[in-house]
């Protein structure tokens, strides 16, 4: 990657740390809620969501592997969502819809479009594949633990695994991305749950949602490794 390559990655997370900003403030309940994040000092909510883009923006774009411009702000802009849901989540223990569907349809939508512009329509298939994948076996662990995985975890995941099955290269690649996925996310989320279970010495409820998006950003980010992408 050049030098005004990684400007232009950080110049375009610096707008992408504005939307997600509104995102976490307006988007949940109306209400502003980077005062809910108290682990964090006051401004630490702002400056740390700026920093997770402007450094995740630069890992995807060094992420190797042939990719259009489309598929490049596509992954993007996916980011700045996950990041705006999981300092969501973090703060008030939702996934709300009024983010997770219309992002998941923007998705559906940019994906189908740019996937049949550079004359790819396989990666519809294996997008949606991942999207069946992840949101199944969410739903699978729903119904059987409703508290333990939350609804809202469940309609995550089917953007989750949409965004992952869109770099794989089939449809079984795909579904190895998101298996690879959910491993991360869940070997850390249960980790830091034990974690705080012995700190706390009670089993209270913990946002789930980053972990998901942690591991998803991992996959995404080491899919060449994976499946070869």
């Amino acid at each position: 990657m050049s030098l005004w390559q990684l400007v232009l990655l950080i110049a375009l997370s610096l707008p992408a740390g504005s939307i997600a900003r509104s995102l976490i403030e307006r988007g949940p309940t109306d209400l502003p809620l980077f005062g809910s994040l108290r682990p964090l000092r006051p401004g630490g909510g702002e400056v740390l969501t700026q920093l997770m883009l402007s450094a995740g923006f630069v890992a995807i774009g060094l992420r190797p592997g042939d990719r259009s411009v489309g598929v490049l702000l596509g992954l993007l802009a996916a980011f700045t969502v996950l990041v705006a849901l999981a300092m969501i989540d973090i703060a008030t223990y939702r996934l709300p819809d009024r983010i997770v569907l219309p992002s998941l349809c923007a998705a559906i939508v940019w994906i189908t479009t740019v996937s049949l512009l550079d004359g790819h329509p396989d990666h519809v298939r294996s997008a949606l594949a991942g999207a069946v994948v992840y949101f199944g076996v969410l739903l699978l662990a729903h119904l059987i633990s409703p508290r333990g995985m939350g609804f809202g975890d469940v309609k995550f995941a089917a953007l989750l695994g949409l965004l992952l099955g869109w770099i794989a290269p089939s449809v079984l690649d795909a579904v190895v991305l998101v298996l690879w996925a959910m491993l991360i996310g869940f070997a850390v989320g249960t980790t830091v749950g034990l974690l705080l279970l012995v700190r706390r010495r009670s089993n209270r409820p913990f946002p789930f949602g980053p972990f998901l998006a942690l591991g998803t950003v991992v996959a995404l980010l080491c899919s060449a490794r994976l499946v070869g992408t």
